[in-house]
């Protein structure tokens, strides 16, 4: 593997899961932590995306409704709670080192605040086309997270392998804690 690339670029690549029997259990577990980190990343643009479409498609509904006095403001906390998903995701913060900032940027680029805050000055076709375009991301963010969690099975199922045979002991990361 090539240094320099982006991390999901390198857990992507078909080579990383390659020959686990010649690797340390803790190296598998590395590959394993970098691969729940990016599906983390990715679980929240996801979110992120989901989250911008539901504010379009409200103000959309909003405006086909013809009731001028409710305000997209006024639905949001209703907007964006009734967005709750099961996944598998994780999408878990604890790790302090992931940093959310290059996720949230990627989603800002595509409808940034000033649209959102602006929506009543958009027209009903320039919303349309902002929530295709963030319906492929979301598209796209999806297929992305379905690859990381191939990769993902094939890291646990190895440690699962080594647990079940004995190379490999789950007390040890008790010990390193």
């Amino acid at each position: 593997m090539k240094e320099g690339r982006r991390r999901l670029d390198r857990v992507l690549d078909p080579t990383f899961p390659n020959d686990l029997q010649s690797r340390t259990t803790d190296e598998i577990r590395a590959m394993r932590m970098d691969c729940s980190e990016e599906e983390a990343l990715l679980s929240y643009e996801r979110r992120l995306i989901h989250g911008r479409l539901a504010i379009l498609r409200a103000e959309l509904e909003l405006r086909a409704g013809g009731d001028e006095s409710d305000s997209i403001v006024d639905r949001l906390p209703q907007i964006l709670a009734g967005e709750s998903r099961g996944a598998r995701g994780s999408f878990t913060a604890r790790d302090p080192n992931i940093t959310f900032q290059q996720a949230s940027r990627r989603v800002t680029k595509l409808v940034s605040d000033d649209t959102l805050i602006n929506l009543p000055s958009l027209s009903d076709e320039e919303i349309r086309a902002h929530v295709l375009e963030l319906e492929g991301a979301e598209l796209e963010v999806s297929e992305t997270r379905v690859q990381v969690f191939a990769v993902l099975d094939r890291l646990t199922e190895e440690i699962a392998r080594r647990y079940k045979t004995g190379e490999a002991n789950p007390g040890d990361l008790l010990a390193s804690l």
